[in-house]
Parts: structure tokens; C-alpha cells; sequence
């Protein structure tokens, strides 16, 4: 399992968790999973920084940080 947040540069952590803080799991659903993975931005690798990155289990999560409201239903 993940305890981190999935968002490239973001620090925070499901072990030192602010309260107010949530974390969020990349959705199954594939409409919303997409939106999810293109607003994150993550390269796949150094070297490939063009493909798109691809979770490659269930475990990724996403914290409050990276929304607009602070819920799953706006993705910044």
C-alpha cells in the first residue's frame, strides 16, 4: 500500500497526516480515472518523460492538497 501522496513533488503522507487532510484513491471508474492521471502529470520515468504514467496497482492515492474544493469531485 501507498502512504504517500501520488503527485509529483508533494510530500505529504498518510503517516503524518495533517488533520483535515484526506486521500483520495485513483478511481477504477476509466472517464474518471483518466481525467485523474492526465491532471496529475506524472512522467512514467525519467527518460520517458512524454507517456503518460499509469498506476500500476490500487493502492495510489492522491491527497486534499491537490483538489479545488478539497474533495474527489474537482481535480486542480
Amino acid at each position: 500500500m501507498v502512504d504517500s501522496c501520488c503527485a509529483p513533488g508533494c510530500q505529504n503522507s498518510r503517516r503524518r497526516q495533517v488533520k483535515g487532510k484526506a486521500f483520495y484513491r485513483i478511481p477504477k471508474d476509466p472517464d474518471r480515472r483518466q481525467k485523474w492521471i492526465s491532471a496529475i502529470k506524472r512522467a512514467r520515468s525519467e527518460q520517458k518523460k512524454t507517456e503518460r504514467w499509469e498506476p500500476t496497482g490500487n493502492g495510489f492515492r492522491l491527497c486534499s492538497d491537490h483538489f479545488i474544493s478539497g474533495t474527489d469531485c474537482n481535480v486542480s
